[in-house]
């Protein structure tokens, strides 16, 4: 049974196989080389019909029966070259879905990023102030994915390391606290900080 479900499963990009992939377990790679092979068959049978009816209309039939002929052969080669190459990926690990499907996926990943940009708040200068001491708290309408203890940061040529992240209220509800990074911690990642960066991080 959980074959019979990876072999469904299988035909589907890694965009929407994600959230089923558990109950297929360890059977999607199997399943994929699989369907690729019957994907083979049987656009190999389809073509063969196909070539065999149109042969004798093929002298007097219409020229708009040729250009029909022709897009579908080349519709049934591009599931074949998709078949063979979903075959050959099983020596790979690699489970990959239908070409048609992966239009799909980007679409839908596109209509997703749309979406979580509307949701985010606008754009605004981060907020540096003195947070006790030698410390400093740096407060963004963006996160920062990098800044983790290993990063050291280098504001007005000083260096601090990440001490603490808080959530807080909005328009700037990502706070970073910084304190002076050690003289004896070694520097394994360096970022240049500025207050205005925030306006070109999606471009990074």
């Amino acid at each position: 049974m959980d074959f019979l479900f990876a072999l469904l499963l299988s035909f589907l990009p890694p965009h929407f196989r994600r959230p089923f992939v558990h109950h297929a377990r360890t059977h999607v790679v199997r399943a994929s080389a699989a369907s690729g092979f019957f994907e083979i068959v049987l656009v190999a049978i389809l073509y063969a019909r196909g070539f065999i009816e149109y042969i004798p209309r093929a002298s007097i039939g219409p020229p708009l029966s040729r250009i029909l002929f022709l897009i579908a052969g080349m519709l049934l080669a591009l599931f074949f070259v998709d078949g063979a190459i979903r075959a050959a990926r099983r020596p790979c690990r690699q489970s990959l879905g239908i070409i048609p499907l992966y239009v799909v996926a980007w679409l839908d990943e596109w209509r997703s990023l749309r979406a979580k940009k509307k949701e985010q708040l606008p754009l605004i200068s981060d907020l540096v102030e003195p947070d006790g001491g030698d410390g400093l708290r740096i407060s963004s309408c963006r996160t920062r994915k990098n800044w983790d203890k290993w990063l050291t940061v280098m504001y007005e040529e000083k260096l601090y390391e990440i001490a603490n992240a808080e959530i807080a209220a909005p328009p700037r509800p990502y706070v970073y606290l910084l304190r002076p990074k050690p003289e004896s911690k070694v520097i394994r990642g360096l970022h240049r900080y500025h207050p205005e960066e925030v306006f070109h991080l999606e471009d990074q």
